[in-house]
């Protein structure tokens, strides 16, 4: 009988003794697991607060950014020559306006690609020049080549109150700038701001500089002229631009035929010079941010084939921007006021930075695609 409870005793005890281990090591099973989500939930949570941070930086940093342009575009204002924003000490800087060669002999051209706003029209024998206007205070160290007056370039010139910089003229030209008092920088007679590239043949090689335009204007006492500004906006939205426009300008032959191709992204037209990307010397690509066809009638003036053209009055146009060309009509008030282009009676408003206008008789061949 005693023995009997002994042995029961020690079933019991066995039992219990098991059941404990079974216990520890439930236990310890569940302390690992807690130990484990504590570990993996600290890092889930440090990663989501450093994610928060992080985000919050960027959202922090693109509101101080937003904040800082706002600040910054407050302090500036539109430049009157073509739109960009600049300080308000450079707003109405001084205009330079400087006859371009576009003989097939003058080429590559130098620093065209760097002008504000440019013209370009034919003289004689269906060549074309171009006038390139540059905000007083851009350093460049060569301009050029550097060609001679025409009376309806320096109406152009007048319009901005600018230095009309040329290497002679024709014989209305020359008349036409001692008797309208044109302020302007001749190379007949201030070689010193000018001179000759020897890589090039005369006289597609005369060149000058900002310096020495600078240094002319502070000797000769220049003041600054004023002048009437178009409207400019900012660029349209990328989503809203078209995929493709071209505009083709075929002047009197190949060597001067005109192709604009309007890039997409940058928002600009690419300039094509008898078939090939129109680069200056130092390699920059000549593009605009607007390109205008003006339709002006001109007729020969004498055995030279020199043209007259009647910049005063009114004519039909094409204004392309963000990659749309409309229909435009233009009005000139007088030889010395600005050009300005409408749409019914509403005036554009361009895109900030380069313009070109080309000049183009009625009877020339206009072709745009989109």
């Amino acid at each position: 009988m005693l023995r009997k409870r002994k042995n029961k005793k020690l079933r019991m005890f066995n039992f219990n003794k098991k059941t404990i281990y079974l216990i520890v090591i439930l236990v310890s099973l569940v302390i690992i697991f807690l130990l484990l989500y504590s570990f993996v939930f600290s890092k889930t949570k440090n990663s989501s607060d450093n994610q928060d941070l992080d985000n919050k930086q960027v959202i922090d940093n693109k509101v101080d950014q937003k904040d800082n342009s706002d600040k910054s575009n407050k302090n500036l204002t539109r430049r009157l020559i073509d739109g960009v924003l600049v300080e308000e000490a450079n707003k109405d800087s001084q205009a330079i306006a400087v006859m371009i060669n576009n003989h097939v002999e003058a080429r590559p051209t130098i620093a065209l690609a760097q002008a504000n706003f440019v013209i370009e029209a034919e003289v004689e024998g269906g060549i074309t020049r171009y006038m390139a206007i540059y905000a007083d205070g851009t350093e460049i160290n060569e301009i050029g080549s550097v060609r001679s007056a025409r009376p309806y370039f320096i109406e152009w010139a007048q319009e901005f109150g600018a230095l009309y910089v040329h290497c002679g003229g024709s014989p209305d030209a020359l008349v036409k700038i001692i008797q309208e008092g044109v302020n302007n920088m001749n190379e007949f007679y201030a070689g010193s701001y000018f001179w000759r590239d020897n890589d090039r043949v005369a006289p597609h090689n005369v060149l000058t500089s900002s310096e020495k335009i600078k240094n002319y204007i502070e000797d000769k006492k220049f003041k600054k002229s004023d002048y009437f500004s178009w409207e400019y906006k900012d660029d349209l939205e990328l989503d809203k631009r078209p995929l493709n426009s071209e505009i083709e300008i075929k002047y009197h032959s190949k060597d001067f035929y005109v192709k604009w191709k309007y890039d997409k992204t940058n928002n600009e037209y690419l300039r094509y010079l008898g078939g090939e990307l129109h680069t200056d010397k130092d390699g920059e690509i000549v593009s605009a941010k607007n390109v205008i066809i003006q339709y002006i009638k001109a007729q020969v003036l004498d055995d030279k084939l020199r043209l007259d053209m009647e910049t005063k009055g009114s004519g039909k146009a094409k204004v392309c921007f963000d990659g749309v060309c409309q229909d435009a009509i233009w009005k000139k008030n007088s030889k010395k006021t600005r050009t300005r282009f409408y749409k019914g009676d509403e005036e554009f408003k361009f895109n900030a930075g380069t313009t070109w206008v080309e000049v183009v008789r009625p009877e020339k061949e206009v072709n745009i695609s989109s």
